[in-house]
């Protein structure tokens, strides 16, 4: 099993405020209408990931939960080199989407987005990327599991048709080596929800 150390991401957010940086553990929800104005975006590009972009991946999970071994429906996953689907703006790496695939199920590992990227799509689209490639490999389903505190994910993958299928209570407990870890807002880590989607 890989050695993981879960524990405080120190993943960097951008307030979509006032374009701050804001640490994992500082971050705070608010309750927000749909004023914001409306900005023309370049487009983005996705693609499978390859070889070359191992390195640029790597950097982005690590930035994003600190680490590139992560927990997955229990099972203690190792990141580095994982297939991946890559999201470029402006020919920069926006964003990627580690994942395996099951007989069933195409099953995303991680999503990460470039902070300066944050709110423009990426992650969308690399969902979108994901669903059609289970699609055209006769999948059913598209499968994601993520910590109790992932507050933001749980609203992005619920936003996007997932629904929960199982909450697994205490399931990170036994991975993490930091006593008292607390993840987005301060939330103790402690549980893993798993969500699934139905392709169609």
């Amino acid at each position: 099993m890989p050695s993981l150390n879960l524990g405080a991401k120190p993943t960097v957010l951008r307030c979509s405020r006032c374009g701050r940086f804001v640490d994992w553990e500082d971050a705070r929800l608010q309750i927000v209408c749909g004023c914001r104005a409306y900005v023309k975006l370049p487009p983005v590009i996705i693609r499978e990931g390859e070889e070359r972009d191992q390195p640029g991946i790597t950097a982005l999970f690590e930035r994003d939960f600190g680490y590139t071994n992560i927990v997955s429906f229990g099972e203690a996953v190792v990141l580095d080199g994982a297939p991946a689907l890559v999201a470029w703006m402006k020919g920069e790496l926006a964003g990627a989407l580690a994942y395996r695939l099951l007989p069933d199920a195409l099953l995303i590992l991680a999503l990460a987005t470039d902070p300066m990227w944050q709110r423009s799509g990426v992650g969308g689209h690399l969902v979108a990327e994901g669903e059609a490639l289970a699609r055209a490999r006769g999948l059913g389903r598209l499968r994601v599991s993520t910590t109790n505190d992932n507050l933001p994910a749980l609203y992005f993958y619920q936003r996007r048709g997932f629904h929960v299928t199982e909450v697994v209570p205490g399931g990170l407990l036994g991975h993490i080596k930091e006593p008292g870890a607390v993840g987005f807002g301060g939330i103790p880590l402690r549980d893993e929800i798993r969500m699934e989607r139905i392709v169609e």
